[in-house]
């Protein structure tokens, strides 16, 4: 589809929010305020979708090519921010354990949650990278998967594209499956394969660019870690690894977000057709990096993430990221509010109804 410069300008400029949460945890390093980040991205981030409404469907966008060059460094741009944060909030750490009246247990607390927010998103930018052409750029994304505490991305994420649809292996959640149950039966066969005494980590081909590219990210998770432990002492070492807990955590969430109910269990085309949910939320998409544009990366992993598209008859998920996350942890509600969404496309798969604006639009399926 060919727009105007200016119209391409517009939209390629959006992805920049990629740098957002970076800059943010710099700002609350700055003002000294732990949860700045965990609470705007709780908090503020659902209501974005009243400014920046819904994506459109339709065809991909002919980019100008010195657009296109632009948006491939953007990724090694949130590289360099990422590390600058970390950095200066590792120091922050170390120079001023406590912040304002809260006690230490309170203020670590925060740090640990909102370093976990922009970790979690490092691992979109990370996955666009292990994506990229070129061997640097796959570097540099096993190397920014480590650093935000989620060393197996790498590993995982091929696997996962390889087994699209397979339930028995934990690639794609069971219908009858909470996010509780799938995330530990997930986490327990990753590591098996990867960090076990019998795996990849310590018995695959050191020859192998899977096995190179996951001892790499080991070692930045185990250098990371080190450094927090040295500067900021156990308290530091103890709010890096919550944030990466909870990052190997989210990463198994959304997973299961993107996955549920349209596995072989369920459906029997499930591994031939690549079924993942996806999401119109625009800010999402450049928060994100394509990411929750699930079903086309799934059908052409190696499109540039700008270049990925709501899929023709893909299902759709009735909110954004954030409450959905919320709403995963209590399968009840889960159940409840997902359900009637996958019964809508299982009957007319081509009538996805869209929020727009809204913040849900759960209230179309009932």
């Amino acid at each position: 589809m060919q727009t105007t410069g200016l119209r391409q300008l517009l939209r390629a400029s959006g992805y920049g929010a990629a740098l957002f949460l970076p800059a943010l945890l710099i700002v609350a390093t700055e003002i000294d305020e732990p949860y700045l980040v965990f609470g705007t991205v709780m908090l503020l981030f659902p209501m974005t979708r009243l400014v920046f409404g819904a994506l459109p469907s339709g065809q991909a966008i002919a980019w100008r090519p010195w657009l296109a060059e632009a948006l491939d460094q953007l990724p090694v741009a949130y590289f360099v921010a990422f590390v600058v944060a970390l950095a200066i909030t590792l120091g922050h750490l170390t120079a001023r354990p406590e912040s304002h009246e809260l006690t230490w247990a309170a203020a670590a607390l925060g740090w640990s949650l909102s370093l976990w927010m922009m970790m979690m998103f490092a691992t979109c930018v990370a996955h666009t990278l292990i994506h990229a052409p070129g061997p640097n750029r796959r570097r540099l994304g096993h190397v920014l998967a480590g650093l935000a505490g989620y060393p197996l991305l790498g590993y995982e994420h091929v696997r996962h594209h390889r087994m699209s649809g397979n339930t028995h292996a934990a690639e794609w959640p069971r219908m009858d499956e909470s996010v509780w149950r799938f995330a530990a039966r997930r986490l327990r066969v990753l590591a098996e394969e990867t960090i076990s005494p019998q795996g990849l980590a310590f018995r695959g081909d050191a020859r192998s660019a899977s096995v190179q590219g996951l001892r790499l990210s080991i070692t930045c998770t185990a250098a990371t870690a080190g450094l927090f432990a040295f500067n900021a002492g156990w308290v530091g070492l103890a709010i890096y690894c919550a944030a990466a807990a909870l990052v190997s955590f989210s990463v198994q969430l959304v997973t299961y977000m993107q996955h549920w109910g349209l596995g072989d269990d369920h459906l029997a085309d499930a591994r031939a057709q690549k079924y993942s949910w996806d999401s119109d939320c625009r800010l999402q998409a450049w928060l994100t990096m394509g990411l929750s544009l699930h079903q086309h990366h799934h059908h052409d992993g190696a499109a540039p993430y700008y270049e990925s598209r709501l899929a023709e008859g893909s299902p759709r998920h009735p909110a954004g990221y954030v409450l959905l996350m919320v709403a995963a942890l209590v399968p009840s509600v889960w159940r409840r509010v997902m359900h009637p969404v996958l019964q809508r496309w299982v009957a007319d798969p081509r009538t996805q109804p869209t929020a727009g604006r809204g913040l849900t639009c759960i209230a179309h399926y009932k």
